[in-house]
């Protein structure tokens, strides 16, 4: 029997005592076998080390060995997924460096693939020109979102709001309600006794909070039923909610003020990806064939195809929604925020953005891992040894929140 520290643990221990929390609840009872969704619930609740014996079964999997192997094939698999990053930058340097370890500890594999099909000749420039009008002939209308979250901005914009007002606009949503409160009652909050209300939650957590927990939930509900041939929609929100945690995360790290804002944003950067999924497969299925036959990155493709990208479109469906400017400025220029007009939040979502697709978590579609930008890294002055902390605590925050996912 030996103590191992939970960064340490793999899939393949036996546990030879009890392991409980803080408050004495079992988590995972003497002679079951780790596996890594228990691992991710030790560090979820604070445990720092565990009993353990070495299940014979598994011991190649424990093997050095075998596991140099591994990091040997994530390293590579990174490094075509890095192709379009300036690889001597420190701030990249790092964010591959703790990428690999957590792909290593999460079996993440890339498994490449010789993806080559015949190349769709590319739309004519009045083709082209014409892309955002045939978007907006199409009045997309996002369900029940835009009714709720009009209400919920105009009781938060009134100083007079009380935390009744607030969830008396939640509460008209039923499915809303249910999944806001599942989403209080997570260990994301670790509330000590469980809230049924939205009105205590609201109290607890703030108008600020729920307002932002609310529309991501709406958006999250709205896409769950579509058909897993058009896209893998738990894959696509799975991106989009760890991008969310992350620029949250980051922006809290950074002291600015507006982290529900900064969720926002990255729940919704590629939303107008997801538009385009939906709305013209057939392009979308030209767009990912001619990116991943030349290696490029897919919103350059999209531009290249479209005469626009996915964030152009993901500002339209914002205009639509009529949510806050930051929202929109966010969005639209999360692959150049340099040139946004509020670059820091911005450049907040765009770091998030890139961090989300270094350590593989779900996908919006495009391969390789976005480049960053000199001159928002820059306006950020974040410190390079705080990359470690941020990931840690977002994937702690991913795995509370992800049950979401498949509801």
């Amino acid at each position: 029997m030996n103590a191992v520290k939970t960064d340490k643990l793999m899939p393949g221990h036996i546990v030879a005592e009890e392991v409980r929390d803080i408050n004495g609840r079992l988590l995972l009872a003497r002679g079951n076998q780790i596996e890594p969704n228990h691992i991710r619930v030790f560090k979820i609740w604070g445990i720092s080390e565990v009993q353990v014996d070495v299940a014979p079964s598994r011991q190649a999997a424990l093997d050095p060995e075998l596991n140099a192997e591994l990091t040997e094939q994530v390293q590579k698999n990174m490094m075509v997924l890095c192709r379009h990053l300036d690889m001597e930058h420190p701030a990249i340097k790092e964010i591959y460096k703790l990428a690999v370890q957590f792909r290593c500890k999460n079996h993440r594999i890339e498994i490449e693939s010789n993806f080559q099909v015949t190349e769709p000749e590319p739309p004519s420039k009045s083709q082209k020109h014409d892309f955002i009008n045939e978007l907006n002939k199409k009045k997309i209308i996002l369900p029940e979102i835009p009714a709720v979250v009009f209400e919920l901005n105009d009781a938060i914009a009134n100083p007079g709001s009380s935390a009744e007002l607030i969830a008396d606009v939640v509460n008209r949503s039923p499915s809303l309600t249910a999944l806001l409160l599942k989403v209080v009652n997570s260990s994301l909050y670790s509330f000590p006794s469980k809230i049924d209300k939205v009105s205590q939650a609201v109290t607890l957590i703030g108008t600020r909070e729920i307002s932002g927990l609310a529309l991501g939930i709406s958006v999250l509900s709205t896409f769950k039923d579509i058909p897993k041939d058009t896209i893998d929609m738990y894959s696509f929100l799975d991106h989009s909610l760890i991008s969310g945690i992350l620029a949250r995360v980051l922006a809290a790290h950074l002291n600015y003020d507006q982290t529900e804002q900064l969720f926002i944003s990255g729940l919704l950067h590629d939303l107008g990806r997801l538009i385009l999924y939906i709305h013209f497969p057939k392009d979308s299925h030209n767009i990912i064939t001619r990116a991943r036959n030349r290696s490029k990155l897919l919103f350059i493709e999209e531009t290249d195809y479209l005469g626009c990208h996915h964030a152009e479109i993901g500002r339209q469906l914002m205009k639509q929604w009529k949510l806050p400017p930051i929202i929109e400025n966010n969005v639209f220029y999360h692959h150049h925020p340099a040139e946004a007009k509020q670059p820091i939040p911005a450049a907040i979502v765009h770091l998030a953005d890139i961090i989300a697709n270094s350590l593989g978590i779900g996908s919006s579609g495009e391969k390789f891992i976005p480049p960053l930008d000199p001159a928002a890294w820059e306006n950020l002055k974040l410190p390079v040894g705080s990359f470690e902390k941020i990931i840690d605590i977002a994937t702690h925050q991913h795995q509370a929140l992800e049950t979401l996912l498949s509801v």
